[in-house]
């Protein structure tokens, strides 16, 4: 049996030069946790601070990262189920079939919800960046 060697073939993107954006593998953690620390207020269409600006670049930056995980983790699992359908040596229990949908179930909606955070916060940086550029 050849045993095969993980690596990454995208890492996260980290910008080194916002100091909000932290926690890169804990991501959801942090857009939580940033979205509590940032002015309900924050939208492409109301000014904003510096700061506030940083905050929802790091936000944004956090979803463009969580989708890579989660879409190259969902691949890995229908590769995965595929070979074990296809295995007629092993069964793969109901069980464990219903918990592999929940979880694509949930992250799907996770993913939603990132998606749509992410584009808010990208807008808003843009936004932000034209009144500077003003």
């Amino acid at each position: 049996m050849t045993k095969r060697r993980c690596s990454l073939t995208q890492g996260p993107v980290i910008p080194k030069t916002n100091p909000h954006f932290r926690g890169v593998d804990r991501a959801p953690y942090e857009i939580g946790y940033l979205l509590k620390s940032i002015d309900d207020a924050v939208s492409p269409y109301a000014p904003i601070t510096d700061d506030q600006a940083q905050k929802a670049e790091a936000i944004a930056k956090h979803v463009d990262n969580v989708h890579g995980v989660i879409f190259r983790g969902l691949e890995a699992i229908g590769e995965v189920l595929s070979i074990a359908a296809c295995n007629a040596e092993s069964m793969v229990n109901g069980s464990t079939v219903s918990a592999i949908g929940e979880i694509i179930r949930h992250l799907s909606v996770e993913a939603q919800m990132m998606r749509d955070m992410g584009s808010l916060m990208t807008d808003t940086v843009a936004a932000y960046q034209k009144r500077r550029a003003d």
